[in-house]
């Protein structure tokens, strides 16, 4: 299917950046109660419906699948002060598209703005115009763009228009607290009350729901476009929501964030099912709507948060969306919903399919559905997955002699991979724990099958299955400390008994996986911060691993470690980034685009000397063996995107004349220029105080950049500034991104380099991100520069220091070495602790690193 050409296309158009949290521009409180009351046909100012019917399957239009065309445009509907505008913006940034809202189109078409025309023509004529221009402006918009639509989705006219929409293009339902909207927008409680009743309509004319939850990243006041946007600490504003409204538009609209070659097979970027031992923390619906939960407790407790629906009514459709919003934000896993068969009083199977379709409305990347639904009812939630995996569940119930041995376990095997699940969940009610033997059997049994595709997550429930629980290598339910404690009826329910702590602690009990020794190198490492960080999460998580620093002087070093089979990965830094490159049997993309390393991962040989795919090797990880060589990873440049994501102001989100800088040449200056190439920056400088060696760094990336394009002329995107006292080049805007990765510490007897940058090089009026790679100490001379230059203009520039992005690259080196999830606050609190129990990082009580 070819995007048709029409008024949509184009560069992107992207309006200021308006807050989440602004004031109404039109209307009162009366002329708003006048809107909502006057629809009536529309049954608004109506209260919610007080069943799961408000959720019922046949509400939603499902003719596309909600699969659309990669450039469908994607719209946003809502109330006022539900945040339409900022995460528009956001999204159109995620997206890379235009940016089309009701005001700036009302105005393009009418020659008037909205509050113009309404004082010429009067709210009669201004509403039916406002309504007009709305569905023109959707029709004129469909591929290439996010649109924030305005007031007028709140009528019935509206509303029947955007039903039809929702069978090409998504459409999104912004929700946010009701009481928050009421204090924004200085509503009377009669105002909010049919506001949030006519809200509600807004499910029947979309196909997707996110829940707008309130951003604490937020400084100082946010609830007014009046806010200073000179501040620096304006550029801070709205970081969370924008991670999270950003997953979540590139996951429904199917976006791809990275090239597929360029991943890791040690990356947990692939898909859970292709990891081991991966864990599945249930938390229950009914706990968090008793605020029984909290997510900052739940850290790294599993590799996917599956979300329970124990209860359903008509208070649990919005607490459905905001605990789907606070796992989002806070655990930044993938999200699964399951709900019980037994959900309402009369376990109506409509209810059932109701929630499980409000689930799939909210974005999550997995469910898990009842295969004793009948084909008929598996076939409708089927239609409407979108992009979300579907787990064909069946579990028993009641204890059976003939175990796992029972013939109906291959028939439901068979009847979900026919139906096309995308993974096949078996659980069974065991008689003895003779059963778990059984298992064994029936998952041998099923490989010999011809149906055979992928195995089952299976095993047994309760005390007696807890050994098939710990070796279950796919999505085992487990539990956390911090949730309440369940009474089960009987022994033998499918509740989760283990946390995934417990089950690793057990996988290294039963010698399944290996004590290993990890180590940072390189030619002074002994102050480094990285073991701290990296001993603590492996206590968090159960790892009995260990992590240890080593000086070294040559490659020679590196071999005396392979030699021992408990060798479980190194930290690389420098002077050997670079040096050991051309030693190792393998690169990720990542690396080998970068030119350099900073992870070395150990590939094993096994008892007959045969060495497996690395895709195998790394379903290995945290076990021993003879070591043949390595494989080099970079996760160096994912720490500085992450920060440069979470810092640059969406006034400075990257577009073609975006411009970044980066200072050094060496290892780490090769992973910032790459960092900007994978975030879309096409005009990248590089100063080194060397010119040669700065030539070599920009010939290496213009190399690469040209093997990946496809165009007819390619326009170098590095270039070398060979000199401080030169102007800033002219044709080019002035930085918004500077990362500086130059050494302020003595390194093989040289001295650390001094780097202020010239003021001309800083002359960006929207200011920008400045990233010191350098930890040595806070307050390097760039930062201190910076830190004065910034009080003195005004100008919006955000500071990073080095322990941010040190703590970020070490998450994803963590990942790639134990193939776990990096505990992020666990290891950034490590570090600051480390930092003060060293009394050489305190200098007159001020901070210095090492």
């Amino acid at each position: 299917m070819n995007r048709p050409n029409g008024n949509g296309l184009g560069s992107r158009q992207l309006t200021p950046f308006a807050s989440a949290t602004a004031s109404p521009r039109l209307m009162n409180n009366s002329a708003l109660e006048h809107l909502i009351a006057s629809d009536s046909q529309n049954g608004i100012g109506s209260p919610l419906a007080q069943d799961s019917s408000a959720v019922a399957i046949t509400a939603l239009p499902t003719s596309t699948g909600r699969v659309f065309h990669p450039e469908a445009s994607l719209v946003l509907i809502g109330i006022r002060a539900s945040g339409k505008r900022s995460l528009g913006f956001i999204a159109a940034t995620a997206l890379n598209r235009r940016f089309v809202t009701e005001d700036h189109y009302f105005q393009s078409i009418n020659g008037l703005s909205r509050q113009d025309y309404l004082k010429t023509h009067g709210s009669e004529q201004f509403h039916k115009q406002d309504i007009e221009s709305s569905r023109q402006m959707l029709e004129d918009n469909r591929y290439g763009c996010v649109i924030d639509c305005g007031l007028g989705s709140l009528t019935s006219s509206l509303q029947e228009y955007l039903k039809q929409y929702c069978e090409t293009n998504p459409v999104v339902f912004v929700v946010r607290d009701i009481l928050r909207v009421k204090s924004l927008l200085n509503l009377s409680d009669r105002s909010a009350k049919l506001l949030d009743h006519g809200n509600a309509t807004h499910r029947k004319c979309s196909n997707f729901e996110f829940f707008n939850l309130e951003d604490d990243s937020t400084t100082g006041s946010t609830d007014s476009d009046n806010a200073d946007r000179a501040s620096p600490n304006y550029s801070f504003r709205l970081r969370n929501v924008q991670a999270d409204f950003s997953r979540f538009v590139r996951f429904v609209t199917g976006s791809v964030a990275a090239q597929p070659v360029l991943q890791s097979p040690f990356s947990l970027d692939v898909p859970i099912e292709h990891r081991s031992y991966t864990h599945l923390l249930r938390v229950r619906l009914s706990d968090f709507a008793n605020k029984q939960v909290d997510f900052t407790q739940l850290e790294s407790a599993g590799d996917v948060v599956g979300i329970y629906v124990d209860q359903w009514h008509s208070t649990t459709i919005r607490a459905l969306g905001e605990i789907v919003a606070q796992a989002r934000r806070t655990l930044q896993v993938p999200i699964l919903i399951s709900v019980s068969l037994e959900i309402s009083s009369s376990a109506n199977v409509e209810t059932y399919l109701g929630v499980l379709t409000h689930g799939l409305r909210l974005g999550v990347e997995y469910m898990i559905v009842d295969l004793n639904l009948d084909d008929e009812q598996l076939e409708r939630i089927k239609a409407i997955k979108g992009h979300t995996k579907l787990i064909g569940s069946y579990a028993n119930t009641i204890p059976n002699k003939a175990s796992w041995k029972d013939t109906k376990w291959k028939t439901m095997y068979h009847r979900a991979t026919n139906l096309g699940f995308d993974l096949v969940r078996l659980l069974n009610t065991p008689a003895s724990r003779a059963d778990n033997d059984a298992l064994t059997w029936f998952m041998q049994e099923l490989k010999d099958l011809p149906i055979y595709s992928r195995a089952p997550i299976a095993y047994n429930a309760g005390l007696m299955g807890r050994t098939s629980q710990i070796m279950n290598p796919i999505l085992t339910l487990v539990t956390h400390p911090s949730l309440p404690t369940i009474e089960t009826k009987h022994p033998n329910d499918f509740q989760p008994l283990l946390s995934s702590q417990q089950i690793i602690k057990a996988l290294f009990d039963s010698f399944t996986f290996d004590p290993l020794k990890f180590y940072i190198v390189g030619g002074n490492v002994s102050g480094s911060l990285s073991p701290a960080m990296h001993n603590s999460a492996y206590k968090l998580l159960g790892l009995q691993h260990n992590y240890s620093t080593k000086n070294i002087t040559s490659w020679v070093d590196i071999v005396e470690l392979a030699s021992d089979n408990f060798t479980g990965g190194l930290s690389i830094v420098q002077p050997y980034k670079v040096k050991v490159v051309p030693q190792l049997e393998a690169l990720s993309g990542h690396a080998n685009a970068i030119g350099a390393v900073n992870t070395l991962v150990p590939i094993r040989s096994d008892s007959t000397g045969t060495v497996q795919p690395l895709d195998v090797q790394a379903q290995n990880r945290n076990r021993s063996g003879h070591i043949v060589g390595w494989f080099g990873d970079n996760t160096d440049f994912i720490g500085i995107m992450s920060c440069i994501n979470r810092s640059l102001a969406p006034r400075n989100a990257i577009q073609a004349k975006t411009t970044g800088l980066v200072i050094g040449a060496g290892g780490m200056a090769r992973a910032a220029v790459y960092a900007m190439l994978q975030m879309g920056c096409r005009n990248i400088f590089v100063y080194n105080r060397t010119v040669s060696n700065t030539k070599k760094v920009v010939s290496h990336f213009n190399d690469f950049a040209g093997r990946y394009h496809t165009g007819a002329t390619l326009a170098l995107p590095v270039k070398v500034l060979e000199s401080m006292s030169d102007p800033w080049p002219s044709g080019y805007a002035p930085p918004t991104i500077v990362v500086s990765c130059v050494t302020h510490e003595v390194l093989d007897g040289n001295p650390g380099a001094d780097f202020t940058m010239p003021e001309t090089w800083l002359e960006s009026p929207t200011g920008g991100v400045v990233i010191e790679m350098a930890y040595m100490t806070k307050e390097t001379p760039l930062i201190k520069q910076m830190t004065s230059f910034r009080a003195e203009t005004q100008r919006p520039w955000v500071l990073v220091d080095g322990i941010e992005t040190l703590i970020e690259q070490a998450l994803a080196q963590f990942e790639s070495m134990t193939g776990r999830k990096a505990p992020k606050s666990c290891m950034a609190t490590a570090v600051y602790d480390a930092i003060h129990a060293n009394k050489s990082y305190l200098v007159d009580g001020e901070e210095f690193f090492t």
